[in-house]
């Protein structure tokens, strides 16, 4: 029964180290949800969202009590009884809403109906569900990242059992990635649905559903996310949002979409396109994946914005950036900053500081604009691999880029081959793989040989034969030596993958080092 499900999905959670799981897949969403509220002590309302101009919407708004180390696990807190218009825009704000007083891990549902308070799921599953009647929505907040791997098995839990109970029920909600310290703020995409979390009103940070931190763009600020918007409708993420996508380690891409996967191919291929007819202006990145971890082992990024094109590259073998202009001389970059590396009438890249010839930012600018379209940040470790950070700079240039980073949420994922323990979502990404040569791409002989040789190494081991349970924990406790556990979620997982695959420790400590650069 689920009394017994539950104790032991919490048992084994609490005796073991876990990870952050795929999140479980929801059920459509229904015409009411909860739309925006302040997870706070005396919050002074709850925004519901619903269908324009309905009137006399009758609801239950409650919580429930979800830290799975203290006593009450599972038993409704507090209860309210909803009933009032939603305007032209579809929004009811609920106020007083309901007090949470100091709690650090609880869930708010929206049903049809209101169960007891002090009712215990555990105890009551078969009363507990029908006082509730029908779930429209649910939001879960975790006191860490273990109580997010209970919570989401106990929705699933709970999905099952509602089923069972009354066939063809649904329950409908979203166990929220640990970001730290309880958020003050939680809302929806005023457009997406998309859920958000801010850790402090007013200033932030912002994080997603995930509880992956997302990058404000002030040049796009038209609503400010972090402040909240009761009674009126809330920011939407194209118009606030600016995500950094990022290729590290095996290589994990994290798009600007928001996705993110795992690469199962190797070669070359087209990370990163930008073509603006007017001025014309076309640069494009390009990464070649190799070895057996398929590491990111060669950058090449191509200028054609000119009458000749004109190339710079970089590989793992020595950490060195090379430029080719109309001499088709290759030359080394100078580590003195600023420099103009590449340069034609429409366009220019340029070094921006940092002594280290290992790791360097590079500006891309059209003609003569003030600020630049994107920057790249590349870090490189001689003999191992490379990690790069892609920021744009102002969301207007968005729709001129392509590429594997631009994302492609409508592709369907892969089933992950690696183990049940790390649920890393993969693609191929075959139409962005390149069949030319390196050289032919614009790159040198000489690093087109460094990962030909590459190439040559035997396919890379299942990572059931490279990952057992106890190398799976070293890694982990490596991975959160560097890393941490509260900002990055995603990436700590994927950090596990890369040691645990013979990437080692300087995979983590390049993670660690990327991710705040």
């Amino acid at each position: 029964d689920i009394n017994s499900q539950l104790h032991l999905a919490t048992k084994t959670t609490q005796a073991t180290k876990v990870t952050k799981e795929t999140v479980v897949p929801e059920p459509a969403p229904g015409n009411y949800q909860i739309n925006e509220f302040l997870p706070q002590a005396g919050t002074p309302g709850i925004e519901l969202r619903g269908p324009v101009n309905e009137q006399s919407f009758q609801g239950c708004l409650w919580s429930l009590l979800t830290n799975t180390q203290q006593a009450g696990f599972l038993t409704v807190d507090s209860v309210l009884s909803v009933s009032g218009d939603f305007d032209g825009n579809g929004l009811l704000l609920v106020s007083p809403g309901l007090d949470f007083g100091k709690r650090d891990s609880f869930a708010v549902f929206l049903t049809a109906g209101c169960p007891d308070s002090g009712l215990s799921l555990l105890k009551d599953d078969v009363q507990f569900f029908k006082q509730m009647q029908q779930v429209y929505d649910s939001i879960w907040l975790p006191h860490d990242d273990t109580a997010g791997h209970v919570l989401r098995g106990t929705l699933r839990h709970i999905r099952t059992r509602m089923a069972s109970i009354a066939p063809g029920a649904s329950v409908p909600g979203t166990v929220l990635g640990f970001s730290g310290p309880r958020p003050q703020l939680v809302f929806r995409d005023g457009s997406t649905r998309d859920l958000y979390q801010v850790r402090t009103l007013g200033s932030g940070p912002v994080f997603d559903a995930s509880g992956d931190p997302v990058t404000v763009s002030q040049s796009n600020l038209l609503l400010d996310p972090t402040k909240g918007t009761p009674g009126r409708p809330n920011p939407v993420g194209s118009n606030f949002l600016t995500r950094d996508s990022v290729v590290i380690g095996d290589p994990h891409i994290h798009t600007m979409d928001g996705g993110q996967y795992t690469l199962l191919r190797e070669g070359s291929f087209l990370l990163w396109r930008f073509g603006l007819p007017q001025p014309h202006v076309e640069w494009q990145i390009f990464a070649h994946y190799a070895g057996r971890q398929s590491f990111t082992k060669g950058l090449l990024l191509v200028d054609t914005s000119g009458s000749e094109p004109s190339s710079m590259e970089i590989t793992s073998e020595h950490c060195e950036w090379q430029t080719q202009s109309s001499s088709k001389k290759w030359s080394p970059v100078n580590s003195e900053a600023p420099e103009v590396l590449l340069s034609n009438p429409s366009s220019r890249m340029k070094l921006v500081g940092n002594q280290r010839k290992d790791v360097k930012k590079i500006q891309l600018f059209i003609a003569d604009e003030k600020d630049p379209v994107a920057t790249l940040k590349v870090m490189c470790r001689q003999g191992h691999h490379i990690n790069l950070k892609l920021h744009m700079e102002n969301q207007k240039w968005a729709s001129f880029v392509s590429g594997e980073l631009k994302g492609q949420k409508g592709q369907p994922r892969m089933p992950t081959a690696k183990t049940s323990m790390l649920q890393l979502a993969t693609r191929e990404d075959e139409d962005f793989e390149i069949k030319k040569t390196w050289a032919q791409l614009g790159g040198s002989s000489h690093a087109q040989q460094y990962l030909q040789n590459l190439d040559e190494h035997p396919n890379k081991l299942m990572f059931s034969q490279m990952c057992n349970p106890q190398a799976q924990a070293d890694a982990r406790a490596l991975c959160q030596k560097h890393l941490g556990t509260v900002e990055h979620s995603s990436y700590l997982e994927e950090c596990v993958y890369d040691v645990c695959v013979g990437g080692g420790e300087v995979s983590a400590e390049m993670a660690a080092e990327m991710l705040k650069f």
